[in-house]
């Protein structure tokens, strides 16, 4: 059984692309990558116990945010980001990219479904290839959007995937579970590789020199969010 954790960054009406990353783990390897996380979060807070307090999210540690208020020193900040991009470059890490391109779609089209919708076959494919089952977990930000996403995925299996050319979800068990993220470390791995997925994306120009020391991370050679699976549409 392989567990694919996702996360979607915020719609944004100022930032054209709807993004879902997605973080696949092998049963196998859930243990020793949770403890990974979990000493993060012991060297950073004295405490590896979940709860808010000890939550990672990318962007408020970016941006000194949140529990993260208080750390003034950017380098410490940016030494964070940089350790979790060695757990998400990890052989037994695989991570799947999801990104609507909002702009190009119909007025009556759902950014957020589709790309749900591409994560599911994506997912699967990727399950398939393996012959291995797979589970979707996902951060429950409402009760309505948890709903629809496992209606989604029950519909899916059951009659396949939208469009003309739309594919049976064989290899996908069960319904879309969730939690909220503050009770999962991996929904926070999820959270950052979303977040630095969305921030290379729309910084590709920029010349902040805090943009380019991320970027600095991000291109180093022992780096790599390559996706085992992707999915940019439309193109």
């Amino acid at each position: 059984m392989q567990l694919i954790f996702f996360d979607e960054a915020k719609d944004d009406d100022d930032y054209p692309v709807y993004h879902i990353g997605g973080v696949c783990i092998d049963e196998a390897d859930i243990a020793d990558v949770e403890t990974r996380i979990s000493q993060l979060a012991e060297k950073s807070f004295d405490n590896s116990v979940l709860g808010r307090d000890t939550e990672f999210h990318a962007a408020e540690i970016f941006h000194r945010k949140a529990h993260f208020k208080t750390w003034n020193d950017f380098g410490v900040r940016l030494d964070l980001l940089k350790e979790f991009v060695g757990i998400l470059s990890l052989k037994q890490v695989s991570l799947i990219d999801i990104q609507i391109n909002k702009a190009k779609l119909h007025d009556t089209q759902s950014s957020s479904d589709i790309a749900f919708m591409f994560l599911c076959e994506r997912s699967n494919q990727l399950m398939r290839a393996r012959g291995k089952m797979g589970m979707l977990i996902g951060d429950r930000d409402t009760d309505s959007s948890a709903a629809r996403c496992a209606t989604s995925l029950s519909s899916y299996r059951v009659n396949g995937t939208d469009f003309q050319y739309g594919q049976k979800i064989t290899n996908l068990v069960d319904s879309v579970h969730f939690t909220h993220s503050h009770l999962s470390r991996f929904l926070q791995l999820a959270d950052v590789y979303t977040w630095l997925k969305q921030f290379r994306h729309r910084n590709t120009d920029s010349k902040n020199e805090r943009h380019q020391a991320l970027f600095n991370i991000l291109n180093d050679k022992h780096a790599d969010l390559g996706p085992s699976k992707y999915k940019e549409w439309p193109k």
